[in-house]
């Protein structure tokens, strides 16, 4: 997986962006642009969705842990990829990869005597 650090010219990148309604996914609003962050050797193609913040989220100082970029507004969801395929196909591919690997790491909540398990310890 492929992960962009967040930094003041990618946020302007989304903040520029053309932003369209995206009926197709759980967000308001969606775009795509390319972008080539520093130090990577070439331009990607970064699909976006954008999700307005509650009256109650713009209050909390502290941002959550839930997404990728959040900025006073709203909350973003960035994915990076070379899919050529339409916004709501890529959301969806990716969401399904991530689901897929939920699972496995909940493991071990539902196994709480392996994971505290030292693995030195097997013959």
């Amino acid at each position: 997986m492929i992960c962009a650090r967040k930094t003041s010219r990618l946020v302007e990148e989304l903040r520029q962006a053309e932003w369209k309604p995206s009926p197709k996914t759980d967000a308001g609003a969606e775009c795509e642009f390319g972008y080539q962050p520093d130090g990577w050797s070439k331009l990607y193609r970064f699909v976006a969705l954008r999700y307005e913040k509650t009256r109650a989220e713009r209050k909390q100082r502290k941002p959550s842990n839930t997404s990728l970029f959040e900025t006073s507004q709203y909350k973003y969801r960035v994915f990076v990829t070379d899919m050529s395929d339409p916004i709501y196909f890529v959301v969806w591919f990716y969401s399904q990869r991530r689901r897929r690997r939920e699972p496995d790491q909940r493991g071990e909540q539902r196994w709480p005597g392996l994971a505290a398990h030292p693995s030195g310890r097997f013959a």
